[in-house]
Order: C-alpha cells, then structure tokens, then sequence
C-alpha cells in the first residue's frame, strides 16, 4: 500500500527496483510478482504498509465467508514456523474492520499450529492481516512485512517518499551531473544520490542568508555541490554541463509573488537551457493547473514534454513533467 495519488510513479518504481511485475492496482494498493526479498520490499520508502500474500479465495459479500473460506484452506499454507508471538488484523477496502469472535478465534488457532506461535493482541511480533479491497475479486491473507524506518520531511520540503518517485521516474545513469536550480533543502537531490552519478549540484538563494538549509548528511557529501546561485542567470554553470535538471520550482499557488505571472519560470528556463546538454533531461514538478502555462514556457524555450504523470503532493493536484530540447533525443539509461 502506498499514499494515495500516487499509483502510476509507484507501480514505475516498483517495475525498475524489484522487477515487479503488476497484477492489481487501484489509487493506494497494489500487486506484484517478485522475486525479490522481504527485507528489499521493507526497505523500499514509497511503500507504506507492504504484505506477503499466503493464500487468497474468491471475495464474498460478507467478510466472515471469506475467513471461513481461508481458514479450510489452512493446511495448504507455507508459513515459517517461527514460533513468534502475532496478531491479526482486518481491513475491508483500507479500513479496519471487526469480525465473529468465532472465526477470529478458528484463524488464531490455525496460524498458531502453521507457526508455533502465541496469539497476542497489543502486538510486537508478526502481524497477518485479511485484506479485501474494492475492486479485488480476492480475499487475500497475508503476512505484514517489516518496513525500515521512514526519514520524516523537513519542513517545507518535498517528502522523501515522494523524492524518490520522482526520482524513479528520471534518468538514473552512473555518469549523469545533476541539478536543482531551485533545491531547498535538497529533498530530489538526496534521493538521487542513493544510487550512482557524477556529480549533483543544489542551488538556492536561501543557502546565502542561512535561510534554507540541506537536510541533514547532504552538505558535505562527497560529489555534491551547494550553490547560491539565482535560477534565471546561473552564473557558476558553464554551457551544457549538466545531464539532468531534476527541480520543484515555485508553483505560483503558494508563492505567488514569486511566480504568478510566470516571469520567474520564464526566465528559469532560459538559463537550464543553456547549462543542460543537447541530449539531456528536463523533470519538473508543477501544479496539475499550472500544466499548460508551464508547457507553454517550455515550447517558448525550446524544451518539449515526452512524458507527464499526476499526482498529488500533500494532497494537491500535481504533475510531473519530463522532457528535453526540442528536436534531441534524450540519452538513454535508467
């Protein structure tokens, strides 16, 4: 499961980072096949709550079918005799449900001889949820798999969830320089650099004043640049230096003397045109109703549109835009 809105980057990601291949989707769940470990799934930080399917049966118009149905199929599961305390959960279509004392207790004692472990309902061990979900013709039983630690987002920055998506969605080659005209606190470029590049550059007026800062591990980082430079000049940027611009400019929504009248973009883009190469990446980040204005100053500009994806950024329509100079063919490489 993952945040709402943002279906299309994650089933993206989870195709690139775990070969995943999609057998159900809807606007905050998805299924894979993989192959991939439980402790890869876990680590993955676009996934919110990630789940191992036992088994499944048909979905029936009242849980307690379903339960039943799943507990007579019991002696066909393969769980891991682990003999570890656990907990079960419902969830009808993403919210908790209760269900017969009866059938709860014939599903504890049936994972507890698969397992050798203790029912305990406050927790601390494993978890084994019945999913339903709306338009899932299955009843699924799982088992909840552990997730890492999510870093939290710095005020006034992108989350690292969804800095990661975009990023997933951009090119991830070994040799690529990247850069944020417009970095704040460095969200796109630390997700970035989890894997492989050159060099990244963040620039930002605030770094001069002290009023923005890169989160924590950033600065100082081996291969990253801090910059103060102004987007709409760029002076520290020589010609075609830069493979990718990965930015989350001004919407103008909420920072509107900044870019209202969309001066500021205009101008942005005049400059990332002169410092990106002739075959190199555009991906930015926009409000979903500034879309067509914002293309707008990207056919004025010379920069074209190859692919877009919506989403929703704390709760508001968004979309990400990938592109490059018109007419050039953007180097290929994931």
């Amino acid at each position: 499961m993952h945040a709402a809105g943002l279906g299309e980057l994650v089933a993206l990601s989870l195709s690139t980072d775990v070969s995943g291949l999609e057998r159900y989707a809807d606007d905050s769940a998805i299924i894979i096949q993989t192959e991939a470990s439980p402790d890869t799934l876990g680590r993955l930080p676009y996934v919110k709550n990630c789940f191992e399917v036992v088994d499944s049966v048909p979905r029936r118009r009242d849980l307690a079918q379903a339960i039943d149905a799943l507990v007579r199929r019991t002696a066909e599961w393969s769980l891991r005799r682990s003999r570890r305390p656990f907990r079960l959960m419902f969830s009808e279509d993403g919210q908790l449900v209760g269900v017969p004392p009866r059938l709860r207790s014939r599903l504890e004692q049936s994972v507890g001889r698969a397992t050798g472990g203790r029912f305990t309902p406050r927790g601390g061990g494993d978890e084994y949820w019945v999913i339903t979900r709306r338009d899932l013709d299955q009843a699924l039983f799982c088992r909840r798999i552990p997730s890492a630690q999510r870093a939290k987002a710095p005020k006034g920055g992108l989350a690292p969830d969804l800095a990661q998506l975009i990023v997933n969605a951009t090119s991830r080659r070994a040799q690529d320089t990247i850069l944020d005209p417009f970095a704040g606190t460095g969200a796109l470029i630390a997700a970035r650099t989890s894997t492989p590049f050159r060099e990244a550059i963040c620039s930002d007026l605030g770094y001069a004043d002290g009023s923005v800062e890169l989160v924590p591990g950033l600065a100082g980082r081996r291969g990253v640049r801090k910059i103060t430079d102004d987007a709409r000049s760029l002076p520290s940027l020589a010609d075609g230096t830069i493979d990718v611009v990965l930015t989350d400019p001004p919407w103008g929504e909420f920072v509107p003397e900044a870019a209202a009248d969309g001066t500021l973009l205009a101008e942005a883009l005049m400059s990332l045109r002169r410092v990106l190469r002739p075959r190199g990446q555009l991906s930015m980040l926009t409000s979903r109703r500034l879309v067509e204005p914002t293309l707008q100053h990207w056919q004025q500009t010379g920069f074209e549109r190859r692919r877009s994806y919506d989403l929703l950024v704390n709760g508001h329509p968004a979309t990400l835009l990938i592109g490059g100079r018109a007419g050039h063919a953007t180097a290929a490489g994931r």
